[in-house]
């Protein structure tokens, strides 16, 4: 009896082993089958909010990136930290990354640039250097990355062969987007229907800072990247369909400012104070959505962090005032789907 008893729990674990095994195999075949490629090829402009946070550490979200995807092309506009693990998560077609896009060279906009040269080309087996397009002293940027990943390239050529991770591939490209005239818009990309043009803001002291404008069959996206109100911001989101718009909380940061005075840390008190003067308030942003016919407002670069609802409430007060169109607060992984007009 005690035989059969013990035959039969052996049976059982090897059963539960070999189910176990079975089980883990469905799920990583699930989650490799996940991958959004389908959106270069469906015909449709898609645009992913990957990150839509400041540089304030929260759990709510990461750094500024955001994905265009159209016509075979995939563009990633900054790469904040965090957007690349977010990227991942959110099942982008990494390993079919055409470009990114910088808008300027603050570290919350750049930090994750490396990691997002290197899971594009190691998970698409790109055999070319990738282009980062941006304002002068993108060159820079692109060099000291450059120079950081140099050795950890070597290496993943050396351990997964060339098929796999090829060494002409592993490295990145700058592309000076230099605009010819103030307030004018530069068209500086123009592949499969896909067009972006950049535009001038006003981040100062980073400067040259810009924006981009996207066209993509009779569709319109506009991301400002960081900036204060302008005179031809309305001009450069004319028509959008959508509008993503830095947009900062002065009022809240300010008092966070007189916080920080009265808990002795006087640092922290000056940056809260010095942030305010170079942003957008969202009433200003829906201010200028609302001259420029915009579709749609979303706000992105959020600060402060909106970790429950009154901050969230303070965020948008007086925003419906003077837009009368629809406006989202940016969260990451919002997916915004555009059908072909013409």
């Amino acid at each position: 009896m005690k035989k059969i008893a013990y035959l039969l729990m052996v049976l059982v674990i090897i059963f539960s082993l070999t189910a176990c095994d079975n089980i883990v195999e469905r799920g990583l075949k699930k989650q490799m089958m996940q991958n959004r490629a389908d959106m270069l090829k469906d015909g449709n402009m898609h645009v992913v909010l990957v990150g839509t946070g400041g540089p304030f550490p929260n759990t709510e979200r990461v750094s500024v990136s955001t994905a265009v995807i159209a016509g075979g092309e995939f563009i990633l506009v900054d790469t904040g930290p965090g957007t690349a693990r977010n990227a991942l998560l959110q099942r982008l077609p990494m390993g079919n990354l055409s470009a990114v896009f910088l808008t300027h060279f603050h570290s919350d906009h750049i930090a994750d640039l490396g990691e997002a040269n290197m899971y594009s080309w190691v998970q698409g087996n790109r055999k070319k250097r990738l282009e980062v397009f941006g304002p002068p002293g993108v060159e820079q940027v692109v060099k000291g990355y450059a120079l950081a990943y140099a050795q950890d390239s070597v290496y993943r050529t050396a351990h997964h062969g060339e098929d796999v991770a090829p060494a002409e591939g592993a490295t990145l490209i700058a592309k000076i987007v230099t605009l010819e005239a103030p307030g004018k818009a530069k068209l500086f990309f123009d592949r499969n229907g896909l067009r972006a043009w950049a535009f001038e803001v006003d981040h100062f002291p980073a400067e040259p800072a810009v924006g981009y404008r996207f066209e993509y069959k009779g569709n319109v996206v506009v991301i400002t990247g960081d900036t204060k109100k302008t005179n031809t911001l309305a001009s450069q989101a004319d028509k959008a369909d959508l509008f993503i718009c830095d947009a900062l909380d002065a009022k809240t940061i300010h008092l966070a400012a007189k916080v920080a005075s009265e808990v002795n840390q006087p640092s922290l008190s000056k940056i809260f104070t010095d942030i305010t003067d170079y942003h957008l308030t969202p009433v200003q942003a829906a201010e200028i959505a609302q001259n420029a016919g915009v579709k749609k407002l979303v706000f992105y670069h959020v600060v402060p962090p909106l970790t429950n609802f009154i901050l969230k409430r303070r965020y948008l007060k007086g925003v419906g005032d003077v837009y009368d169109g629809d406006v989202e607060v940016g969260e990451d992984g919002m997916t915004f789907t555009f059908a072909p007009k013409r």
